[in-house]
């Protein structure tokens, strides 16, 4: 399966990771690819427990990649 995640440096140099679909997976690591293997590892680990406890399996229908500027009028 595949699913959406987000992956955001934050301010402190440590990389987030969380699925949109997904509500409890969450992780973080030092680098981009710790990150992004310790929420493959989460997701994995989240969608056994909602198997094993009948709970519903999230699908993806169509996600689209829109990324989106601002600049906030405080900021001008």
């Amino acid at each position: 399966m595949e699913y959406t995640v987000v992956i955001r440096k934050a301010p402190d140099g440590i990389y987030i990771a969380s699925c949109p679909l997904i509500p409890e997976a969450h992780a973080q690591g030092e680098t981009y690819e710790e990150c992004l293997a310790n929420i493959k590892e989460v997701l994995e680990l989240s969608l056994e427990y909602r198997k094993e406890h009948g709970e519903e399996i999230p699908q993806e229908v169509d996600a689209k990649k829109a990324i989106v500027t601002t600049c906030p009028s405080y900021l001008r």
